[in-house]
């Protein structure tokens, strides 16, 4: 297996997903539970959860949120113990600025946060919603009074209170194959020679790993990466048009 994960992840996630291994082989091994120490993008946990999952042995991932793209991992949970990880509330004080969510991340990321100690934004109305490590949750509660110039609160939350749902704009689509060049051009409204060349690029991620096969042919509940677009979720194929097209849902996060 340590082979399989340095043939299949990139440099940016290869050490992420090979201390991920030694975690799992420490579960596997000791049979105790486990856990990752990082949120890891989808790339990650989901091959963990596809290899690493059987009968006997189980592995979670969890981001909170419903959708969640940035998860926690565990490997051998069999207590049921709970992840490693809070919710946080952050608020605007100011009924004069309208904060988004790239203002909350700036924000977190200028107190030298890690990325990968903080989960998915759920931004609603000048409200952030934010899971983090439990190792940094006092340091932000002690240190989060201002987004930018902005004054805020920030607060812990227990889980199951109720916070709104990651927002997603659904659209059906015509296209004449699962291809993602022709995804890629569609959602965009490009042709299909541009969107070849934005994928050429290093434009178009799939859970967050760049493509690089033009006639790669996309699966449901796979998360696209448009750069200067946005980011989709793909949806399931419902059906064909008259011309013979699928119909497809695509989830747009807004």
């Amino acid at each position: 297996m340590k082979e399989q994960i340095v043939k299949y992840f990139g440099e940016e996630d290869r050490a992420d997903a090979l201390n991920l291994y030694e975690k799992y082989m420490l579960a596997l091994d000791k049979d105790i539970p486990v856990f990752g120490k990082y949120f890891y993008t989808p790339n990650v946990w989901k091959w963990f959860q596809k290899k690493c999952t059987t009968n006997r042995f189980k592995v979670e991932s969890k981001g909170l949120f419903e959708n969640a793209e940035r998860r926690m991992i565990s490997f051998n949970n069999i207590y049921e113990s709970p992840f490693p990880m809070k919710l946080v509330k952050i608020e605007s004080k100011s009924k004069f600025s309208i904060l988004q969510h790239r203002d909350f991340l700036g924000g977190i990321l200028s107190l030298g946060i890690e990325r990968n100690k903080i989960g998915d934004l759920l931004v609603v109305n000048n409200v952030c919603y934010l899971p983090v490590h439990e190792d940094i949750i006092n340091f932000l509660l002690y240190n989060v009074d201002k987004i930018g110039k902005t004054p805020c609160s920030i607060t812990e939350i227990e889980e199951g209170v109720e916070f709104p749902d990651i927002r997603l704009q659904e659209e059906i689509i015509l296209i004449s194959s699962l291809r993602i060049d022709g995804i890629v051009s569609k959602i965009t409204k490009l042709s299909r020679a541009k969107a070849q060349l934005l994928i050429d690029q290093g434009q178009i991620l799939i859970d967050y790993t760049k493509v690089k096969d033009k006639s790669y042919e996309v699966k449901e509940e796979e998360r696209i990466t448009i750069k200067g677009t946005g980011k989709f979720i793909i949806g399931n194929v419902i059906g064909n048009s008259k011309s013979g097209k699928y119909k497809m849902i695509i989830k747009k996060y807004t």
